[in-house]
């Protein structure tokens, strides 16, 4: 659970690439596809960007920034034609000093709030790249998903793969079974190339799960819960509470929720085992004060 989307390609060009991303754990596997193609099929239409100014700083000192990142906002490379806020091109207002030298350290997905570091230096972003990696970095989401679980605690084990009609979408499944590897000599090379690379972004994946509440939202059973993935495949996080029966609310891609404000996943906390260890937390959205319809009661 180390992920964007797939929206969030690197920043500069004379950056490193980005560590493996974290949509899941510390998501920290390996990094995500390309972004998707404007015309992939069976893409649902996506929620308005956030038209926002401005971004909340969680986390300061001389190597890093942290943000916690607004839901339904890109990290860089808005969409051509359409004039949106990025969170590098906030974040770059609010920091002007270090304009320059901001690195982001992982990935989240447009719709995913919460926390978002980013290296000030080559070597800070170098040194966190390492605990992602590694998978040393530990990461928790808060969800609220659809329905009421069945269950207190339990681990979702299924991989996680590219899905081989749309290019945007990944499913759960067995990398072998879905993308089952080529003979390296065969005559069509692009083929060849193009399953190496989905087989790359495929594989075994695992989210640990625990309910923290229970009740309703808009009047229909819902179940808030912590997950700890412990693998960072893109978009596992929302294949797996699928899987168990429960999807995100306002997950449009995968819960078919395009009601709902907007999709209910939060990067809560992140810690990275760097010299200078960091233990960063973004507030919990997802509470009857700040979401109106939400009532929850304490797990008995």
């Amino acid at each position: 659970m180390a992920a964007p989307a797939q929206d969030e390609a690197a920043g500069e060009a004379a950056e490193p690439p980005p560590p493996p991303p974290d949509e899941a754990a510390g998501e920290a596997a390996e990094p995500p596809p390309p972004p998707p193609d404007e015309a992939t099929a069976a893409k649902p239409p996506a929620r308005a960007p956030q038209a926002r100014a401005d971004v909340t700083l969680i986390h300061v000192c001389d190597r890093y920034v942290a943000v916690d990142k607004p839901f339904d906002m890109r990290i860089d490379g808005g969409r051509e034609g359409r004039d949106e806020a990025t969170l590098i091109d906030v974040l770059r207002a609010r920091v002007p000093a270090h304009a320059r030298e901001l690195r982001h350290c992982h990935q989240l997905d447009y719709a995913t709030s919460g926390v978002m570091l980013y290296a000030l230096s080559r070597k800070a972003a170098g040194e966190a790249s390492v605990c992602f990696e590694r998978r040393t970095a530990r990461k928790t989401y808060v969800a609220l998903v659809v329905g009421d679980c069945d269950f207190e605690r339990t681990t979702c084990d299924l991989g996680v793969c590219q899905d081989p009609v749309d290019d945007f979408r990944m499913m759960c499944g067995d990398r072998d079974a879905v993308w089952p590897p080529l003979d390296e000599a065969s005559e069509d090379k692009a083929d060849v190339v193009a399953r190496r690379k989905r087989r790359k972004h495929s594989g075994q994946a695992s989210t640990e799960v625990e309910v923290l509440a229970r009740g309703t939202y808009r009047g229909e059973p819902a179940t808030k819960l912590l997950l700890r993935p412990k693998t960072g495949r893109r978009h596992q996080l929302r294949l797996h509470c699928v899987a168990l029966g429960h999807p995100i609310v306002g997950d449009a891609t995968y819960g078919g929720d395009t009601e709902s404000p907007r999709m209910m996943l939060h990067a809560h906390t992140l810690a990275l085992p760097t010299p200078a260890p960091l233990d960063i937390t973004a507030p919990d959205p997802f509470l009857p004060p700040l979401l109106a319809d939400l009532v929850l009661a304490t797990p008995t």
